[in-house]
């Protein structure tokens, strides 16, 4: 009896113990990996190109008469706007003849709006026979006589006016001083430099294009924008102009790249990074690209004998904590993502780290 019961008992240890050893083969065999559940969303290819940016808008602004500087308004760095007096010249005699012609011209204005309201008073007398046609005419002479003194002393203020602009030298658009040419109390000449304005909001880069790059481009296409000097911050641009010929010399062609941007931090001269964008997939299922395995194949045309390599992708997803191994078709890449067009389907998960060491069938731990 005793014997009996000490082999019963030593039986169930032995079944216990090779339980407990097949579990711990099962748990070993369990891979850990990482998953990506498939959504929809937008991918796009791009061609990258480099090249440095410069305003839109850069120009020198040039003395227009010999006189002294007065005042310097502004400072390199400052914001402008149009029509804004950045430097003025002396002055002062060309703004008393200003003032003088604007006297002139009052009076001017004054003296034809009366000689038009007494010939507007003849007229109806002279219809009434209330004139003589003597008196007429000298209405109508005094006049065309005032008449012609408006005129002339409204080119006179104009004259003068544009005489004393000379002496201010303006902003002719919205935008920043780049450079200050000029002292004050220096003297300078007719045509010598005296400050440089720039556009900050309006921005544009000139890139070259080569090989196959040169056929996918055209106008209008958006332009993703990155600086270096500005981690983490990205611009948006187009496409404005594209070259008709291409430089025989590089065989590249020039493309000229517009945007808009009010960050100061950008300015003419930095170097950045521009991504055309010559395709948009809009709602397609886009995953990490580092989930695909790829195997080449080499196939034979029976009809040719030629050789042809043939690229195949594959991926792991997981049901019910199981690695199934599926082929996939896939579309365009970029930075990092690829576009499946076929195999998958949105809500599946997608193996993205493990995928190189997991086996078809075998079973999975899902980690965060």
């Amino acid at each position: 009896m005793h014997t009996k019961l000490l082999s019963t008992l030593i039986l169930m240890a032995l079944i216990a113990a090779g339980c407990s050893q097949k579990a711990e083969e099962n748990a070993a065999k369990t891979v850990p990996v990482k998953i990506y559940t498939v959504k929809a969303e937008s991918i796009a290819e791009y061609v990258r190109a480099t090249g440095s940016v410069t305003a839109d808008e850069d120009v020198i602004l040039y003395s227009k008469t010999t006189e002294r500087v007065e005042k310097i308004n502004i400072r390199p760095g400052q914001a402008v706007a149009k029509d804004q007096v950045l430097v003025e010249q002396r002055n002062e005699l060309l703004k008393k003849g200003l003032e003088i012609a604007e006297a002139a011209l009052r009076t001017a204005e004054v003296q034809s709006k009366l000689a038009a309201t007494d010939f507007e008073r003849m007229t109806k007398l002279y219809a009434e026979k209330a004139i003589s046609p003597q008196q007429f005419e000298q209405a109508r002479t005094a006049k065309e006589t005032a008449d012609q003194g408006l005129q002339q002393a409204r080119s006179m203020y104009e004259q003068a006016k544009e005489q004393y602009d000379y002496s201010l030298v303006k902003a002719p658009f919205d935008g920043v001083v780049a450079a200050i040419h000029v002292e004050k109390n220096q003297t300078v000449a007719a045509g010598q430099p005296v400050v440089q304005v720039v556009s900050v909001s309006r921005m544009k880069a000139k890139v070259h294009l080569t090989g196959s790059d040169i056929q996918q481009v055209k106008i209008g296409q958006r332009v993703r924008i990155q600086f270096p000097t500005i981690p983490g911050k990205g611009y948006l641009g187009r496409v404005d102009k594209i070259n008709t010929a291409i430089d025989q010399m590089s065989k590249a062609l020039e493309v000229e790249i517009g945007f808009i941007s009010g960050d100061r931090r950008i300015t003419s001269g930095m170097f950045g990074e521009f991504l055309i964008e010559t395709q948009l997939n809009p709602n397609r299922l886009v995953i990490p690209e580092t989930a695909l395995i790829s195997q080449t194949e080499i196939r034979v045309n029976r009809e040719t004998g030629l050789q042809n390599t043939v690229k195949r992708f594959f991926l792991y997803v997981i049901q019910n904590y199981t690695a199934k191994m599926k082929e996939v078709k896939t579309g365009i890449a970029n930075d990092g993502q690829i576009e499946i067009t076929d195999g998958l389907a949105v809500g599946d998960s997608v193996v993205i780290v493990g995928q190189n060491i997991v086996k078809d069938g075998q079973p999975v731990n899902v980690i965060e």
